[in-house]
């Protein structure tokens, strides 16, 4: 009996002994590693209660009575796969063979941990599902779909692959001071119940560092909430809580070393935030994030291309316009120079100015900037606008509008040098309208006020074609002693303010 036990201690694997009334009677020194109890402390303690996992006591209870009444018992003398009990309360996976001793009321298991080939074998999986993620969106990116079915499928890939239950993504808007991640509306939800939580997204903007999304933008890799319940930055946690979504990753979408996006998952209690599945998030998250921008900037040049078209169209309309009023109203070829080129110029500028920045949206004050440019004073014009981006199809007119605003300006400061110009501009209360008003003030008022012009002049046509034909809006002049003001009323269905930035 001593050999036995020193056969046993020397064992690599788990032995631990049982009578026929489920006390433990023999508990070697790989059980006390396996399962975090000392021999003393295992010696005559209940094995149900020490090592067999609460779901499976009943069970365990059930055989050994009736292996005590027939002498026969299903699990004996197999390899059994199962869950067994550590100390620290965990369960983990072992293989044991059960064998009865002949003659004696009693048992003997070995027992062997799985956790090491547990993980391997999970591993091996993750990355096996990995590989099918990654080839299913390499395929999807070369079939013609749209960007935003292209974006769909990678979320469903990623949810189904990582076993989380919803997913969106975020883009970056805007540039500088006013970039933004606005939600896309694009959402993989497991379950209709977790509807609310696009619904409380919709109307948030994140800038660098707020919120989730914004934390994975300014870090420039992958954040992870284990409990955004207990998280106070995360603003939406009451919704996301009420409908069981406790656990949160947040993934940048990087291109060049620029983000471009961030895509954002989330999780009940039971959803894996370890530190495979996290790796195995990050790299399928950065090969799809990659691909995302691939996509997008196909699709980009395209909808440039055909932009493209379009402006040249329109662009070749509104010269021929320019043209045939200047001629007509021209008394010599000279006159038709001086009126026609620097209108020519005026097209030609509003047209970079949209083929470089109306495709991200053209902020207010950088367009008026670029439109005065004329101007030998135009860095010291005082400029106060709200920053409203101007759609592409919208910054030619403006555009040109603002150029004859300028070009009159020069004339008249050529006669009146104290001139002092400003441009301000607001948003009516209501939002219905915005409103521009271009002011030269005369530092010195005229004695009388000057001569109304004995004809409507081109310039004053062509303003008034952009301001009411292609913009919508309406213009009004006021000319006196003290200068000259111009005010334009446009539409804000034009222009698009960025909503408030929140944290969430």
């Amino acid at each position: 009996m001593v050999s036995l036990q020193s056969l046993f201690d020397r064992a690599l694997d788990a032995v631990v002994g049982m009578d026929d009334a489920g006390r433990v009677t023999a508990w070697n020194g790989s059980a006390e590693e396996i399962f975090g109890w000392s021999r003393d402390e295992a010696l005559g303690a209940s094995m149900g209660d020490l090592i067999v996992p609460p779901q499976h006591r009943e069970a365990h209870a059930k055989g050994l009575a009736h292996y005590n009444r027939t002498g026969e018992g299903p699990v004996l003398e197999q390899r059994i796969r199962i869950t067994a009990l550590h100390r620290e309360g965990h369960e983990f996976p072992v293989e044991l063979s059960i064998f009865p001793m002949p003659g004696e009321k009693s048992f003997y298991a070995f027992i062997r941990s799985m956790v090491v080939e547990e993980a391997a074998r999970r591993q091996q999986e993750l990355r096996a599902r990995e590989g099918e993620a990654l080839l299913a969106v390499a395929q999807k990116l070369l079939d013609d779909v749209s960007l935003d079915d292209f974006t769909q499928f990678c979320l469903d890939t990623i949810c189904s692959v990582s076993g989380m239950e919803a997913g969106h993504f975020h883009v970056v808007r805007g540039t500088g001071d006013q970039a933004c991640l606005r939600p896309t509306g694009i959402w993989h939800l497991a379950d209709p119940r977790f509807g609310p939580v696009a619904e409380v997204t919709t109307p948030l903007r994140f800038r660098r560092g707020e919120g989730l999304p914004g934390r994975a933008w300014a870090s420039g890799s992958l954040e992870a909430l284990d409990d955004l319940v207990a998280c106070d930055q995360f603003l939406r946690r009451e919704v996301f809580a009420r409908v069981g979504l406790t656990r949160a990753v947040a993934l940048p979408v990087s291109h060049g070393g620029q983000v471009h996006g961030v895509l954002e998952f989330f999780g009940t209690e039971e959803a894996r935030l370890d530190d495979e599945l996290l790796r195995m998030l990050q790299t399928i998250g950065s090969q799809i994030g990659v691909a995302i921008r691939r996509k997008e900037s196909n699709e980009h040049r395209e909808t440039l291309r055909r932009e493209m078209s379009h402006r040249v169209g329109n662009s070749l309309t509104v010269l021929a316009s320019i043209y045939r009023s200047c001629s007509r109203v021209a008394k010599d070829k000279a006159e038709l120079d001086e009126a026609f080129l620097g209108r020519l110029m005026a097209v030609g500028q509003a047209n970079r100015i949209a083929v470089e920045d109306g495709g991200r949206g053209l902020a207010m004050p950088a367009l008026i900037r670029a439109a005065i440019e004329i101007l030998p004073y135009h860095d010291s014009i005082a400029i106060e606008t709200p920053e409203l981006f101007v759609s592409g199809e919208n910054v030619m007119p403006l555009v040109l509008v603002l150029n004859e605003l300028a070009t009159n300006t020069l004339k008249h400061t050529a006669a009146y040098e104290d001139t002092h110009l400003s441009i301000r501009g607001q948003v009516e209360p209501d939002q219905s309208h915005f409103v521009l008003e271009w002011r030269e003030t005369r530092a010195t008022p005229l004695s009388a006020p000057p001569p109304a012009p004995e004809r409507v002049g081109f310039g004053t046509q062509l303003i008034q074609l952009m301001v009411e034909g292609r913009l919508g809006g309406s213009i009004t002049r006021q000319l006196d002693e003290t200068g000259f003001a111009c005010t334009l009323r446009l539409p804000t269905e034009r222009i698009s303010a960025p909503a408030d930035v929140a944290e969430g």
